[in-house]
């Protein structure tokens, strides 16, 4: 088979997506303890000790699903954003950190869907763009749009006269003049 792609290249791309799909991994418990307790050491006014330990397991809870790189950087962004040396709220934090998260998970399912196509396991569609084919299969089933809102977005579609569709992995697609629409079921007539 021809290929303008190198055998390293394709290493490269495959290794690539392996280690973007790392960097998605929740950061360290015990490097976000002592990050927390630092800035409440810094930046807190709580005296009470059983407030300050409650403070401590809540915030934990709510950032420790984020990765490590991207919550370090989102701490200390907030923390020179916040007015009046006031230590920086869960959401400041997340409001930084979660945009990153999601532009760096989509990075990750461009990468994973290329070195699927390169091993050979995409799924044949052949109407879609080569990374839609399998955005799916590699798409955690959290963040997959619900059937029902890809419905409901297909219905609204045909109701304003648009020809956009949408397809049950997410991927979007316009309808040829005159052509049947393949998102209509039973229930949508």
């Amino acid at each position: 088979m021809f290929s303008i792609v190198s055998s390293e290249e394709r290493r490269q791309v495959v290794e690539g997506a392996r280690v973007y799909r790392a960097s998605l991994a929740p950061c360290p418990r015990d490097w976000l303890k002592k990050r927390l307790s630092s800035m409440a050491m810094a930046h807190g006014h709580e005296k009470d000790p059983d407030r300050a330990a409650a403070w401590l397991q809540e915030t934990g809870r709510l950032l420790w699903d984020l990765p490590h790189d991207v919550l370090a950087y989102a701490i200390d962004e907030a923390i020179k954003r916040s007015e009046r040396g006031f230590m920086p709220a869960v959401g400041q934090i997340r409001a930084i950190a979660d945009p990153m998260v999601a532009t760096r998970r989509e990075e990750t399912y461009r990468l994973e869907a290329m070195a699927m196509v390169i091993e050979g396991r995409s799924r044949p569609d052949q109407s879609a763009r080569p990374w839609e084919r399998v955005v799916a299969d590699v798409a955690p089933e959290d963040d997959r749009i619900p059937a029902s809102d890809i419905a409901a977005f297909n219905r609204n579609m045909r109701k304003f006269g648009m020809a956009m569709r949408c397809r049950a992995d997410g991927s979007t697609f316009n309808l040829e003049p005159g052509a049947a629409d393949p998102t209509i079921d039973g229930d949508d007539r």
